[in-house]
């Protein structure tokens, strides 16, 4: 009896390793300086991450090694600048520059160089305040997206990295936000308002044949594409705590990733597949990288070798 008790105690203890196992992706925590931080992006080869870090009244851009060694400032100016995304040589970065204005932000699109070189207005606001923000470069460097509110309404927008042939994409009288490009470069996917609280919608790079693709009680937001293509991330709160999610390109098959009791936020990928995040998980709002599972539970099924 002593013997069976022992062999259902140890069969609990490894049914209860499983569950864990399965429950917790395997995560790496990068930062641990405790200061907000939004947009973690990863340049083409994966060897420097660019983020935004807020200190104190301050936002602005960074730029880390992979192995954390070094880490330092875009540029020195000190107005704010932020939400960068790499251009698909990993030579230039776009991003948000919060020029001074007498009364509000006042936010263009720039361009600027890895070294801080070269910092040049790309998507201005043309006489007059407007926000246009979180620049998204396409992989095939032809385009860059970003949302504006240049006619009033913020509607999404592309134009070319040398500031030509400008075109709005979105016409609806909503929120449209956050674009993200397919890793072919033909779609887009973002996050709108258009059926009420915030969901995702993927559209052609023209703006034709948009598609929902979320219909959730909460918040979906923050659309990152996976490299190979088959799976965008996003930031929701649809089961009351804000979580990272995955989805397949046509919106099924959704899977919380994260299933953490702290706030994760700010998905985007690395090229070898891991997703990396925002979370307070450990106090503050730090930067994490995570197996998604999946591919964790894909690796536990493997035989041994």
């Amino acid at each position: 009896m002593r013997r069976k008790l022992r062999n259902i105690a140890a069969l609990a203890v490894l049914l209860f390793a499983a569950t864990v196992r399965a429950e917790s992706p395997a995560v790496e925590r990068l930062t641990s300086d405790g200061h907000l931080k939004q947009r973690p992006v990863w340049s083409p080869d994966a060897q420097r991450l660019a983020f935004t870090r807020h200190e104190g009244a301050t936002i602005f851009l960074f730029v880390r090694s992979a192995d954390g060694k070094t880490e330092r400032r875009l540029t020195s100016h000190g107005n704010p600048e932020f939400d960068a995304d790499w251009s698909p040589d990993g030579k230039r970065l776009v991003l948000a520059y919060d020029k001074a204005s007498p009364n509000q932000g006042d936010i263009d699109v720039n361009l600027v160089n890895l070294d801080g070189s070269d910092f040049k207005p790309l998507a201005g606001t043309d006489g007059k305040l407007s926000h246009e923000e979180w620049p998204s470069w396409s992989p095939d460097g032809n385009w860059i997206a970003f949302s504006s509110t240049r006619d009033d309404n913020q509607e999404l927008y592309v134009v070319k990295p040398d500031g030509s042939d400008r075109k709005r994409l979105t016409t609806e009288l909503a929120i449209d936000a956050h674009p993200a490009w397919s890793p072919d470069s033909k779609r887009i996917v973002f996050a709108t308002s258009r059926w009420g609280d915030l969901e995702l919608a993927v559209m052609n790079a023209d703006g034709s044949g948009l598609v929902r693709l979320t219909e959730s009680r909460g918040i979906d937001d923050y659309p990152a594409w996976s490299a190979d293509g088959k799976r965008i991330a996003f930031a929701s709160n649809r089961d009351g705590n804000l979580e990272i999610y995955t989805i397949d390109p046509d919106g099924k098959n959704p899977r919380n990733e994260t299933r953490h009791e702290a706030i994760d936020n700010f998905p985007s990928w690395r090229k070898d597949g891991r997703l990396t995040f925002v979370s307070n998980r450990d106090g503050g709002f730090d930067i994490y990288v995570a197996t998604p599972r999946e591919a964790t539970a894909a690796a536990d099924n493997q035989p041994d070798q």
